[in-house]
């Protein structure tokens, strides 16, 4: 593959050389992104008007990599800018990006500094329901868009013991117990089994360690949730619970973006705690916060969509250890827009995502899996005098990272996923 397509434009049609970009460290920005198996920084500037990616510089990561060693490339990353414009980018002493200070008698580093950073493994979930058909089926289908790992699912028998339980829960560690199972009718049937159900679990992770307790959920009839969350504190003196729509909900897919929903948050949280990542935090400005790859990503696909005039677009993020995908779409009788998000192991498409529209906009490799269109998109409102691409393309795999500014700057995304980024039918650059 020939990446000369998305290099920089030559100096001359700058209008500055990369030497002279410390005299614009009022306005550069510096993306940086560290994920599991790889660490990428990148510089933007203004040029001619409009925000434009300079640089970047990617530094690749084996699958065992540790959030420290994330960490530490992304420092690498950061140093090979330096070199490639020989500017000052990193801030030795404090052990961060330099920032551009008002007052500095030289004008160094640059005016902003964000970050897309998701360094927590995925979730490892213990997953019991009442029958295998049914609210286990529903139970895995729900977890299929989460970024988790089931380690085991589990059905009530004969030998019920919270004792073997306890010592499966000290041999697959989970981070989540997840409870599903009962109809949403009325009667102490849909609830007595699943409580039943729950009891048991509570019990046995009750006998572990506090320490080493995972997250309860309950993801089954909602009648019973309130009683199950209830012993579940009261056997574990305050542990970490929490609910979700019932998973067995037939036809009703809210109720498996609820139950994501709640992994995603208890995802970002562990991922915040990491100390690798906390120091990533410490290297922004105030207010800005490190985003996670998944919104980011999200973010970009919903900025596109709307730039192009779009009733719909699937997005797809081809991570090396992840696919993400993201499906947006217009809701002409509300303020907001559509949203759901699935995120598969690379090389899975699962029947979940049947229903959605084509792939349009990929960031990374084009998997095999998803064709690429060869028909334009519909467009909203009057048609334009050219067709729409058929698909935009970002073999680099830089969308997240860019879309990270979108915190203050969202038009400075649509800047450089238009003139840098995004190739139209993967063959030549976007036009805004």
């Amino acid at each position: 593959m020939s990446l000369s397509l998305v290099e920089p434009a030559p100096v001359g049609r700058r209008g500055r050389s990369p030497s002279s970009l410390a005299d614009f460290a009022p306005q550069s920005i510096l993306a940086l992104a560290a994920e599991p198996q790889r660490a990428v920084a990148v510089l933007i500037e203004p040029v001619e008007e409009i925000r434009r990616m300079v640089g970047w510089q990617t530094v690749e990561l084996s699958e065992r990599a540790s959030p420290g060693e994330c960490k530490s490339a992304l420092v690498q990353a950061v140093r090979r800018l330096e070199s490639q414009f020989n500017i000052s980018l990193w801030d030795g002493e404090r052990g961060r990006p330099r920032l551009y200070s008002p007052g500095q008698a030289v004008a160094e580093g640059v005016g902003q500094a964000f970050a897309v950073a998701d360094l927590q493994a995925p979730l490892r979930v213990w997953l019991a329901g009442l029958s295998g058909g049914g609210s286990l089926a529903a139970g895995e289908a729900a977890l299929a868009g989460a970024l988790c790992n089931p380690v085991a699912t589990y059905l009530p028998g004969p030998q019920q013991s919270p004792r073997a339980l306890t010592r499966e829960f000290q041999s697959l560690r989970p981070d989540v117990v997840l409870i599903v199972g009962g109809h949403e009718q009325i009667g102490p049937r849909s609830q007595d089994q699943v409580l039943s159900l729950s009891g048991l679990a509570i019990e046995a992770a009750a006998q572990l360690p506090a320490e080493e307790r995972p997250l309860f959920c309950f993801a089954g009839n909602s009648q019973s949730a309130e009683a199950a969350l209830a012993n579940w504190r009261q056997r574990t003196g305050g542990g970490a619970a929490a609910t979700a729509d019932n998973v067995f909900n037939a036809g009703d897919g809210s109720s498996a973006t609820a139950l994501t929903n709640v992994l995603e948050r208890l995802h970002w949280h562990r991922s915040l705690a990491i100390p690798a990542m906390q120091e990533i935090a410490q290297w922004l400005d105030h207010p800005v916060e490190p985003s996670s790859t998944q919104w980011a990503f999200a973010q970009a696909v919903r900025l596109w969509r709307r730039r192009q005039q779009l009733p719909t677009l699937h997005g797809l993020y081809a991570a090396a250890d992840r696919w993400l995908h993201v499906w947006v779409w217009e809701m002409p009788d509300q303020e907001g827009e559509g949203l759901r998000m699935n995120c598969v192991r690379p090389g899975e498409r699962p029947e979940i995502l049947a229903e959605w529209p084509p792939v349009r906009l990929v960031s990374g490799d084009w998997p095999k899996e998803w064709p690429r269109p060869t028909q334009p998109p519909p467009i909203l409102g009057s048609q334009r005098p050219v067709a729409a691409p058929a698909f935009w393309w970002d073999p680099l795999g830089l969308v997240p990272v860019v879309a990270g500014i979108g915190q203050t700057t969202p038009e400075a995304v649509l800047e450089v996923l238009t003139a840098d980024i995004l190739l139209e039918d993967g063959t030549e650059f976007a036009t805004v």
